[in-house]
């Protein structure tokens, strides 16, 4: 079997979009992704959950070509990522946009020049156009007024707004979210929810996957839910399954409980 395309996702029933095949990933003496594998199905959006320190953000690292596997495959598409050259691995990276915890946003940019940024950057678009996409996302994630602020003036939610904006700018096939919804508060948290499954409603193409410890939003938003523990996936499942799941470890990550097989 080759490409992510010839696989089924057996959770959603939709092709797979990105495929890890018994990847092993080591630094020194820790092994973090022993043995992974995984399917993120393509139009859905699939939340990986773990305790800190299980693979999640090395997981993503590993299908941006940020880290390479000491063993096994990583499709993106019909493209293995792990014998790829640099300048190759830099092509795949623009079928990605990326939402960061912070939003790493430029200080020193307006709202709208840091969501037009990789347009400047990387396409030779003339600025009817850039003003045009630029404008319309600024309404999509409800930024109406604030093309001219600069982050200082932002919110942490509007922030993460600009973020997601700038993350879509290029019409990505691929979103990777990390940690969206950390230090918002709970009104916050549910509209930036919402507005993650909005976007992917309003793309049914687009594939998104989020490293989430929000419970309340993985159960309410995603398609596919996948738990990693010791460097491979526990359990992966939908939302539903999930809810009534009687296993110790799943239990106790949702609960939160100190009591359970993770140990503190």
């Amino acid at each position: 079997m080759s490409g992510a395309d010839e696989v089924i996702d057996p959770v959603t029933g939709a092709p797979a979009a990105i495929r890890y095949v018994n990847v092993v990933k080591t630094f020194g003496k820790q092994t973090v992704l022993d043995g992974l594998n995984l399917i993120i199905p393509r139009g859905k959006i699939t939340v990986i959950i773990g305790r800190s320190g299980t693979g999640k953000s090395v997981t993503i690292k590993h299908v941006m070509g940020l880290l390479r596997p000491d063993k096994g495959q990583i499709w993106v598409g019909k493209d293995e990522l792990t014998r790829m050259k640099d300048r190759d691995l830099r092509k795949v990276r623009t079928r990605f946009g990326i939402v960061f915890q912070d939003a790493a946003l430029f200080d020193s940019m307006t709202v709208f020049e840091n969501i037009a940024f990789p347009l400047v950057e990387h396409e030779n678009l003339p600025y009817a156009k850039v003003k045009q996409k630029v404008e319309a996302l600024i309404a999509q994630v409800g930024l109406h007024g604030a093309n001219d602020k600069v982050p200082s003036q932002l919110s942490g939610g509007m922030r993460k707004r600009v973020g997601l904006a700038r993350a879509l700018v290029r019409d990505p096939e691929y979103i990777l979210y990390d940690e969206p919804t950390t230090g918002l508060d709970p009104i916050l948290t549910a509209a930036m929810d919402k507005l993650i499954r909005d976007t992917q409603d309003a793309r049914p193409t687009l594939t998104s996957v989020i490293i989430s410890h929000d419970m309340h939003a993985v159960l309410d938003i995603a398609d596919k839910i996948a738990m990693m523990f010791e460097g491979k996936v526990a359990h992966e499942g939908s939302p539903e399954y999930f809810k009534k799941s009687m296993d110790p470890l799943v239990r106790q990550f949702l609960a939160g409980s100190l009591d359970g097989p993770m140990k503190v």
